[in-house]
C-alpha cells in the first residue's frame, strides 16, 4: 500500500518548515561571522532569495499536485459509484490493484463500498428468494380454487392467468394485452369489457354475470384493484366463477370414457 495522503501532504509541510528553518540558521551563522557588512548584506539577500525560491516551488507542486491527484483518485471511485446508482452490482473490483495504486485513505473507501456491495448482493439473493417463495404460494392458491383468475397491469396486459380460465376461454392467454386483442364475443363482450371499466375509472366494478353458452349456465366476475405504494392504481384481479365442471357433468365424462 502506498503512502497516505495525509503522510504525504505532512511531508511537504514538513519540508517547508525545515527550508525556513535552514533559512534562519544560515543567516543567524552569517551574521555572527560577517567581516564586510556589504558582502552580509549580499550573502542574506541570496540566500533569502534561494529559500523563497524552494518554497515557492514546493507550494506550486503541492497546488497543482493536489487537484490532480483527487481527480484521478475519486474518477476511479466516481466510476464505481456510478455502476451502483445504475444497479449494477456485480462489479468486479481488483482490491490488490487498489492497494497497490490507492493511498491508505482511499482504498479503506474502495474497502468499505466492496464490503457494501457483498451486503446488497446477499440481500438482494434473499429478496429474490422471498419474492420467489410468495409468488409460487399465491400461485399455488390460485390454481387450488375453484375459480378463475385473471391478473391485469394497469395497460391491461395479462401477468397471470390460471389452469380455470384457459380451460375455458381458449383464446385469452398469458403476456398479451387484452384491451388490444380481438376475442369472440362472449369475452369481448364481457370479460374485456369488464376490465376496460376497471382500468377505465380505476375502481372496483359491481359483480357482473353473463350466461356462457359452452357451459349453460351464468357465471359471474367480480374485481379488485391492486394498488401501488403511492397509492396509484397498478393493476387489477378479476375472479371468474362457476366455472368448474359440475358433479353431473364429470360424471358423464366418466361413464363415456372407454374402458
Amino acid at each position: 500500500m502506498k503512502t497516505s495522503f495525509m503522510g504525504k501532504i505532512r511531508i511537504l509541510i514538513i519540508i517547508l518548515f525545515l527550508i525556513s528553518l535552514i533559512q534562519r540558521l544560515i543567516i543567524l551563522k552569517l551574521m555572527l561571522n560577517f567581516n564586510d557588512p556589504v558582502i552580509l548584506r549580499q550573502d542574506i539577500q541570496n540566500t533569502v532569495l534561494i529559500t523563497i525560491f524552494l518554497q515557492f516551488l514546493l507550494t506550486v507542486i503541492i497546488f497543482f499536485y493536489l487537484p490532480v491527484f483527487l481527480h484521478n483518485t475519486f474518477s476511479e471511485i466516481h466510476q464505481i459509484l456510478k455502476d451502483i446508482s445504475q444497479g449494477n452490482y456485480k462489479i468486479d473490483i481488483d482490491l490488490e490493484n487498489f492497494e497497490k495504486n490507492l493511498d491508505r485513505e482511499f482504498y479503506a473507501v474502495i474497502l468499505e463500498i466492496k464490503k457494501m456491495l457483498r451486503s446488497i448482493i446477499t440481500f438482494d439473493k434473499l429478496k429474490k428468494e422471498m419474492i420467489m417463495e410468495h409468488h409460487s404460494r399465491i400461485i399455488s392458491i390460485l390454481n387450488l380454487t375453484e375459480n378463475g383468475f385473471i391478473i391485469v397491469d394497469i395497460n391491461g396486459n395479462i401477468v397471470y392467468i390460471n389452469d380455470h380460465v384457459t380451460g375455458v376461454f381458449s383464446a385469452i392467454s398469458e403476456n398479451i394485452n387484452i384491451l388490444e386483442t380481438n376475442f369472440p364475443p362472449d369475452i369481448e363482450n364481457n370479460i374485456k369489457k369488464y376490465i376496460q371499466n376497471l382500468i377505465k375509472f380505476q375502481t372496483k366494478q359491481e359483480t357482473h354475470m353473463f350466461f356462457l353458452p359452452i357451459l349453460k349456465r351464468h357465471i359471474s366476475l367480480k374485481s379488485a384493484i391492486v394498488w401501488g405504494v403511492n397509492g396509484e392504481m397498478t393493476g387489477a384481479v378479476v375472479s371468474i366463477s362457476n366455472l368448474e365442471k359440475k358433479k353431473q357433468e364429470k360424471s358423464k365424462e366418466k361413464d363415456s370414457d372407454p374402458q
